[in-house]
């Protein structure tokens, strides 16, 4: 069964987020809230908006002023603003982003600090553009056609995981770029469990999202039976008892998705292209449009489980155990991985 998978520079973006006038007494051994900068969903040239999530880690309410400060040449507005909170709640708050410019490494470092009171919270973290210009690939697992796409790379116990993404009105595309010793694919019902990529596409904000079902579009890509195979793990309406059980993949085989796995070096190549029919709850192709796309990346003979929400900045939740599939002669991970809600968005372009 498959386990539970569970620094900035002077110039980097600095976001101060003065949430104070608690209204009652804050302990001082807890922090009293925490912090996440939401990945932006169009490049930061285009001036676009960008979200921090704040949630209160007390009982009783908090109200506060949030500010946020960029780089030289930077110009964030507005310079601050007056937020609430309720007990235990968690809110977004969005800025504009103007006279901003791009980078090519796709890395935006940023300093979110909280004060409460006497206390201060402060959290570093890299922030990545998370988007998919319109255009396509060929899917042959090669990377020739990717130079117009918005990488996101982390790296996970020194190995090197990159994703791109395209979007035209038929399909959507991504590659996963894997730096590994050696890929493995999957063996059969008694054999090595291989290396694979995990996916899911939902709706932001779905009403449903608490019920039974999984309200995600789910694939699992792997080598098996010496080609590329793409296996649908959940479709939105998937009760989650099915999800937690391990299951034989061949009844799960995915002919709507064309996939190709090729090995340049030491990097694996997944892609993939998936017709916007098997989406459409999830995600509509027009420009602008947002959405949760996460991604696993499974090794088992090498790093274990590679996380995209942890590169993220996501937080652990309650809800993470019914957040991703098992899979039958899947190998469990020394840490569960964390919930399926990357936010992503589609764009007209990497410029």
């Amino acid at each position: 069964m498959l386990g539970r998978f569970r620094t900035a520079n002077p110039t980097a973006v600095s976001i101060c987020a003065g949430l104070c006038l608690l209204l009652g007494s804050v302990s001082t051994a807890a922090e009293p809230v925490r912090l996440r900068v939401e990945p932006l969903t169009v490049p930061p040239a285009t001036q676009p908006l960008i979200s921090v999530a704040v949630q209160n880690l007390q009982d009783q309410p908090c109200r506060g002023v949030l500010s946020m400060s960029g780089p030289d040449g930077w110009r964030i507005a507005p310079e601050s603003q007056q937020v609430e909170l309720p007990a235990n709640g968690e809110r977004r708050f969005a800025f504009n982003i103007e006279k901003a410019r791009n980078v090519e490494a796709n890395s935006y470092p940023l300093t979110v600090t909280a004060r409460v009171g006497e206390q201060r919270v402060e959290r570093s973290q890299a922030v990545f553009v998370a988007s998919a210009p319109y255009s396509k690939a060929n899917v042959d697992g090669r990377v020739e056609e990717w130079q117009d796409a918005i990488p996101v790379t982390f790296q996970h116990q020194g190995k090197r995981t990159t994703i791109s993404t395209f979007w035209s009105r038929r399909r959507f595309y991504l590659l996963v770029s894997v730096q590994e010793e050696r890929h493995i694919g999957h063996a059969g019902p008694d054999g090595w469990t291989g290396d694979a990529v995990q996916l899911a596409l939902s709706p932001l904000d779905d009403a449903n999202a608490a019920g039974a079902t999984a309200r995600r579009i789910e694939l699992l890509l792997m080598s098996a039976g010496g080609a590329a195979q793409c296996y649908q793990l959940a479709a939105m309406d998937t009760a989650l008892e099915v999800t937690r059980k391990p299951r034989a993949l061949g009844p799960l085989a995915c002919s709507d998705v064309e996939v190709a796995i090729q090995r340049e070096g030491a990097v694996t190549h997944y892609e993939c292209s998936i017709p916007f029919s098997l989406l459409r709850e999830a995600v509509e192709p027009a420009e602008g449009r947002e959405f949760f796309l996460s991604v696993l990346v499974h090794d088992p003979d090498g790093t274990g489980l590679r996380d995209l929400g942890q590169a993220a900045g996501l937080w652990a939740r309650p809800d993470d155990a019914t957040a991703w599939s098992c899979w039958r002669d899947s190998t469990g991970e020394k840490e569960p991985p964390l919930g399926n809600q990357v936010r992503w968005g589609l764009c007209t372009s990497k410029y």
